[in-house]
């Protein structure tokens, strides 16, 4: 939190470096001001919500590409890298789809990360 006067207004920021998944959701900011000579209190809130934008997830295919002999095997592998900023539990699908469509259509995955 930072906080900075200047003639009558006072402004607290509120700073979210990195912005991560988790900070998502209403924020209030409530402002009380007090006169106690006079038993006076005024009390002001206002509201903003963050919507935080999930990044996309870096996909790669293992190898990239690859001659083989008909009759040998060959394992690809597809990797998600899911970005640092991600930090509350993530759901993905995953699917392999080849020359004549899709061959293997994954189940839901949800994955903690942090």
């Amino acid at each position: 939190l930072a906080r900075t006067v200047s003639g009558g207004n006072t402004t607290l920021n509120l700073t979210f470096n990195p912005l991560l998944t988790s900070h998502g959701g209403q924020y209030t900011c409530v402002a009380t001001i007090s006169v106690p000579q006079k038993s006076m209190n005024v009390i002001n809130s206002s509201a903003v919500t963050i919507s935080v934008q999930i990044p996309s997830a870096t996909i790669s295919s293992l190898p990239f590409s690859s001659s083989v002999y008909s009759g040998n095997s060959i394992n690809i592998s597809c990797v998600f890298t899911i970005p640092s900023v991600v930090d509350t539990p993530v759901m993905f699908r995953y699917l392999w789809i080849g020359p004549q469509g899709p061959i293997f259509n994954g189940s839901r995955t949800t994955i903690t990360t942090a």
